[in-house]
């Protein structure tokens, strides 16, 4: 692939819609509410991400969230469950298989932005393609978390509020 900007934002539109239909899939399949409501997130985000891009080429100074609030939003789906979701949130292990083909889509996303970002001459390019990795690592993060909570509800709880234990 040539690392033309437009043909690598339309490039990117179109892994974004795949993304967006594999979240929406995995959220129609998941067995878990809290799962659902983090991967339709997801799907929401990639719209987001789709309408950015095409901000770009119609030439549109396009906003973007700061990383660390699509994060905060989408960690706050858990922190702010009801106690009732928080105690049948173990994952079933089709969840937790879908959120790990998950991350290795978003790890692939990943690696094409960085490669694009290498072999691009223009440094619109290379600014644009590392934003878009930056994203998909985001998500991989996300996804990870999710995983913990699925699996360690407690732990993640105690991990994500910055529990101390005094030993004393």
């Amino acid at each position: 692939m040539g690392t033309d900007r437009r043909e690598v934002i339309r490039t990117a539109i179109l892994l974004e819609r795949d993304g967006q239909d594999f979240y929406l899939k995995a959220a129609a399949e998941a067995s878990n509410e809290l799962g659902r409501e983090m991967l339709r997130s997801f799907a929401d985000d990639e719209q987001r991400h789709i309408e950015w891009l095409e901000a770009i080429v119609e030439g549109k100074i396009p906003e973007t969230e700061p990383p660390q609030e699509i994060y905060d939003r989408l960690r706050g789906i858990f922190a702010d469950a009801p106690d009732e979701l928080r105690q049948t949130a173990s994952g079933s292990s089709d969840d937790i298989d879908a959120i790990q083909v998950a991350i290795g889509m978003e790890d692939k996303s990943v690696a094409a932005y960085e490669n694009w970002a290498k072999d691009a001459e223009d440094e619109d390019v290379r600014e644009l393609c590392g934003e878009l990795a930056e994203f998909e690592r985001l998500h991989r993060r996300i996804l990870e978390n999710t995983i913990e909570y699925l699996e360690s509800t407690g732990d993640w709880f105690m991990q994500e509020e910055g529990w101390i234990f005094d030993g004393g």
